[in-house]
């Protein structure tokens, strides 16, 4: 195979050779923004190059609020890759905690103007994010959206996601399945009851209220209260996180379920929940890791091209079959 050169490089940005060899020497001829650009594509065609100063080109600021952060088996992956993929181009990337009373307030750090880009994870308040957007800093979105907020984002297909993994459920011969997850929490939450919904209906099933838990505390209390209240219990149960999965397994197999002869389990998200879960749960989730790539290199690129129209990148989930789903035909 033919190895990359610098005019490769030049000829994929639409950019000459020198500027090139400039950006990858670290020379001052060139913005810091293509130096960024340079360096991607140098690491995407594996031409090997050493800058000749390793000094940060830019600074980013990731935000979140407690919760988040405190979810290390899921925002907690996220963060840590796009700790590494900033370390690889050279990008110095702090983080913020948002606080009750940041949000209450909408009081924004003192010293965000000093980022030349803004990451904020997951949802909080949008009057909140929308004043962080306001300030005029480049703005990428994690895992939220919202018609209100005028910023890319990197999402996850959650819609579809939900229809494949309700669509394995009915193709394997079970027709009640419930769904648990509060879906006024997260826009993440009310797309996969969308997709939910989806599937039952284009699967010509209709859906029983009786077994949809669509307002709930993330709590084993008020899950095991919840459970206590359904009267026949469906074929299976989709939860639209694996904490929640996790819980409703323990509380399936102390109520004298087999699992999943009695009952299957699927989720949305691949995490330690669904590993330490007994029988491991089958799962729909997203790469966590390109995620957290994904968003720092579209911030790289809105900083380089603040004119091109806003983007909302979805990401395709996995479907994971493990032993919590009945398929009658393996062994």
């Amino acid at each position: 195979m033919k190895k990359a050169s610098m005019q490769d490089i030049a000829d994929a940005l639409g950019i000459s050779k020198n500027s090139v060899s400039q950006a990858l020497r670290n020379k001052p001829g060139v913005s810091q923004q293509t130096k960024l650009l340079v360096k991607n594509k140098a690491d995407e065609l594996g031409y090997r190059y050493q800058t000749m100063n390793e000094d940060t080109t830019m600074s980013f600021l990731l935000m979140a609020t407690e919760f988040a952060f405190s979810q290390t088996s899921f925002f907690g992956e996220i963060v840590k890759s796009a700790e590494v993929e900033a370390q690889k181009t050279a990008i110095k990337l702090d983080t913020y905690t948002i606080t009750e009373e940041d949000l209450l307030s909408l009081k924004l750090p003192p010293n965000l103007k000093k980022y030349d880009g803004i990451l904020i994870l997951s949802h909080s308040k949008n009057a909140y994010i929308k004043k962080v957007i306001d300030t005029g800093l480049p703005v990428t979105l994690i895992d939220h959206h919202d018609p209100s907020l005028t910023a890319d984002a990197i999402l996850t297909k959650n819609t579809d996601g939900t229809f494949q993994a309700i669509s394995l459920l009915i193709e394997n011969g079970m027709k009640r399945i419930g769904f648990i997850g509060d879906t006024a929490f997260s826009p993440s939450y009310l797309e996969r009851y969308r997709g939910y919904q989806r599937a039952l209906r284009e699967h010509n099933l209709t859906n029983d209220p009786t077994i949809e838990i669509t307002e709930i505390e993330e709590s084993q209390g008020a899950l095991f209260n919840s459970l206590k209240n359904i009267k026949q219990m469906p074929d299976a149960w989709f939860c639209v996180n694996s904490g929640l999965a996790f819980m409703l397994n323990s509380y399936l197999q102390s109520s004298g379920y087999t699992i999943p002869k009695d009952i299957s389990v699927i989720c949305f998200d691949e995490t330690e929940f669904t590993r330490m879960a007994i029988p491991q749960l089958t799962n729909i989730a997203t790469d966590l890791k390109f995620m957290g790539q994904l968003a720092i290199r579209t911030l790289v690129h809105r900083i380089a091209h603040p004119k091109e129209p806003i983007v909302h990148q979805q990401i395709v989930p996995q479907l994971n079959v493990r032993e919590s789903v009945r398929i009658p035909n393996t062994k």
